[in-house]
């Protein structure tokens, strides 16, 4: 390879996508069952990404870097390894699940077959946004994709990435749709109808499920959860189901913050988020320390 081909940038999917909860694992089933669940966890992973012609970069502990040639064959993979681990059996009543995260745009390779830039970076932190069972990807990327995938795709919000004057639309990949559908061949699994959120504030205790009705917060005597915040709005927010997910719209003042366990800070202003996992629901401006907290927390039994 010549000085100049080695500087050649190219446009691929580049994708990071790990194993969540592989510190509880460990610290539950201890360490040789907790490497094999793993290492079963990346096999799959793998199989999948090269399966739709991806090449595996690196795998570093639970994660794994892969680059894709397309869009819409990053897009395919992670729904099937979202599939492959769905299906596997919890472990000591931990399931396994992952955080995906894929951007398409240009790469600069080097000699080892590792790829670096902007792409690298943002396609990273949008696994780092991620929660367990859920895949993120960007405006760019799904602007690529073929429509029969497009379709799949839900916003959610914008984020500022570092080094990008605009913000960046972020998109949540659904593999988990109704029995009707399939993409590109693949069944996809029907949601739960055993998948339940839960909402904690003070004493008051909301238990949703798929055939709740919306669920409202904010400080009015007529919301679902009256919320003692000064800096919440009358009425400040929505939760709804969709298909098996539940969804937050803020209708706020001054917007709403999510903030998912292991995960980083999200700020809603007039746009709506998937609820995953556990987490918490804040009115206050970031670090305010008299901000009331709604807690939620997410579960889907596996049958």
């Amino acid at each position: 390879m010549d000085a100049d081909s080695k500087l050649e940038t190219s446009k691929k999917s580049v994708m990071f996508a790990d194993v969540s909860g592989s510190t509880r694992l460990y610290e539950t089933v201890g360490d040789m069952v907790a490497f094999e669940t793993i290492a079963r966890c990346i096999a799959l992973m793998k199989s999948c990404s090269e399966t739709l012609s991806g090449r595996i970069v690196k795998t570093i502990g639970d994660e794994v870097m892969v680059v894709f040639p397309s869009a819409e064959h990053a897009m395919q993979a992670a729904i099937d390894m979202q599939l492959a681990i769905h299906q596997l059996p919890s472990i000591e009543g931990i399931p396994m699940s992952l955080r995906i995260g894929f951007h398409y745009g240009t790469v600069l390779p080097d000699e080892s077959g590792d790829v670096f830039g902007d792409t690298v970076n943002l396609a990273a932190r949008l696994r780092e946004l991620a929660s367990p069972g859920q895949i993120i990807t960007s405006q760019d990327t799904i602007d690529c994709l073929p429509a029969e995938l497009r379709h799949l795709a839900r916003h959610l919000y914008p984020i500022q990435a570092r080094g990008k004057r605009q913000p960046t639309e972020l998109f949540e990949a659904i593999w988990q749709q109704s029995t009707d559908q399939t993409v590109l061949g693949s069944d996809l699994l029907g949601p739960s109808d055993s998948s339940m959120l839960t909402l904690r504030y003070r004493d008051v205790f909301v238990e949703m499920n798929e055939a709740s009705t919306q669920v409202t917060i904010g400080r009015h005597a007529s919301m679902s959860i009256v919320v003692h915040d000064r800096h919440a709005s009358r009425t400040h927010a929505s939760i709804e189901c969709r298909s098996g997910r539940y969804v937050l719209l803020d209708c706020s003042s001054n917007g709403t913050r999510i903030t998912i366990d292991g995960g980083h800070e999200v700020i809603l202003r007039r746009d709506e988020v998937t609820l995953w996992g556990h987490g918490w629901i804040s009115f206050g401006p970031p670090k305010s320390d008299d901000a009331e907290r709604v807690e939620f927390s997410y579960s889907c039994p596996r049958s």
